[in-house]
């Protein structure tokens, strides 16, 4: 691959983060099948390096005066990450995303409301910047901005919603205090971001009855491109547009150990750039747990589709036993009628059942629900049910797991039940 080449000596030559990591490999490493011979580079390698050389650190390969922009990653993780864009990069992440919000069923003829942060990170101007390369015209909504988007929506003729899978339904309820019917404000098309749930029916059924509209998932990272997945209308899995722009290798989460990039595949996601000028990235752990398809999908598209079944740094150690929440909610989405969920975890360590309060139909059975995770996830679980809706919505991304040693604060509808089932 002359691209993955062409890459590697721009990186041995430009940066000495990579000139390190590179040395003796020359030659050795000449397409895909090869990075296994090359080291990780890992999120707290990029932090290190910045620590000691501000604000980029020494894996910066382009002159400092041939940057345009600056972002830093959105720092849920930990400390935040800079990440300098020349204007190659932002052309190439333009295309990038751009493509996978046309996959996301983004049209040229919609009036998209941005409604994710537009400070610092790259999900706001960058991905305000994809969205005008799908065709689609742009309104910068940002968020802090719901009961003013309600009166804007029909004004200014806007017909798609960008944001987090939260915000659609937290919109939906303000307009609702307003005296607002949303159906009626003529969205057709909402995509989400960011945030786990997308797959659940229920999930994304109370957001298409409440709007009147579609709704699709996309799938991006600050640090890797912005947005570069998008899910079509088949369903199955959100398609990766990086093309000759990134290389995806599978790997064990725990050894690190190479995984085949098959159909079915699963394993921790790894990244290396190509074609990226300021702040590239080489054999990057993203952290994010996933499922990768590689047969060609029933809308026709040949080109790999993931979907994210958790983070590694978000795994719950329950006697030994690791538990990935957002693999809770996969299990979740095979369920006809659940809606959202939260995961309460108690003790330091944590100690099972780890207890999942989900918002559920009364009808709904959930005692086969707690057995199946107890078989898959290999712990004991309680499973409560919520009233549908009673789980909050917000602008922002909303927390999953509560970690009650640590002084999480727990959904109110959570810490009504708890305190209920004491008394």
């Amino acid at each position: 691959m002359i691209a993955l080449q062409r890459q590697l000596a721009y990186l041995e030559s430009s940066s000495p983060f990579y000139a390190e990591r590179l040395r003796g490999t020359r030659g050795e490493v000449r397409t895909p099948a090869d990075l296994p011979r090359l080291p990780f580079t890992t999120k707290e390698d990029l932090r290190e390096g910045q620590r000691l050389e501000p604000p980029f650190g020494p894996h910066l390969c382009a002159p400092p005066e041939r940057l345009v922009r600056m972002h830093v990653t959105s720092g849920t993780t930990g400390e935040p990450v800079a990440v300098g864009f020349t204007r190659a990069d932002h052309e190439a992440n333009s295309a990038v995303g751009g493509e996978a919000f046309r996959i996301a069923g983004v049209r040229a003829d919609d009036t998209v409301a941005h409604c994710l942060n537009y400070a610092l990170y790259a999900g706001g101007i960058a991905d305000h910047m994809a969205l005008e390369a799908s065709g689609a015209t742009v309104v910068p909504v940002g968020t802090g901005q719901s009961r003013r988007l309600l009166d804007l929506i029909p004004r200014l003729g806007i017909t798609a919603i960008f944001g987090t899978l939260s915000y659609p339904a937290y919109l939906a309820g303000r307009a609702r205090e307003a005296g607002i019917d949303p159906a009626s404000l003529g969205l057709r098309h909402i995509v989400t971001a960011g945030e786990a749930g997308a797959g659940l029916s229920a999930v994304r059924g109370e957001i298409e009855d409440a709007w009147g509209a579609t709704v699709a998932d996309t799938f991006g990272m600050s640090d890797v491109w912005s947005t570069m997945g998008g899910e079509c209308e088949v369903g199955e899995g959100l398609h990766l547009t990086v093309g000759d722009h990134a290389v995806l290798e599978l790997v064990d989460p725990e050894s690190g150990a190479p995984v085949e990039l098959e159909d079915g595949a699963s394993g921790e996601l790894v990244w290396t750039h190509l074609r990226r000028e300021a702040s590239p990235l080489l054999r990057y752990r993203s952290g994010d747990l996933g499922r990768v398809w590689t047969a060609p999908c029933a809308c026709g598209r040949t080109t790999p589709r993931i979907r994210i079944d958790g983070r590694r740094d978000d795994m719950v150690r329950v006697q030994a036993v690791n538990v990935y929440p957002q693999a809770i909610g996969a299990l979740l989405s095979g369920h006809p009628g659940l809606g959202r969920h939260c995961v309460v975890a108690e003790g330091d360590p944590v100690v099972p059942p780890l207890r999942v309060y989900v918002e559920a139909p009364p009808e709904v059975d959930l005692a086969p629900v707690a057995g199946e995770l107890h078989e898959t996830l290999r712990t004991r679980f309680e499973v409560t049910r919520l009233e549908p809706g009673s789980l909050p919505r917000a602008e922002h991304k909303t927390r999953i797991v509560h970690r009650t040693a640590r002084g999480d604060e727990l959904p109110p509808a959570v810490e009504a039940l708890r305190k209920e089932t004491v008394a």
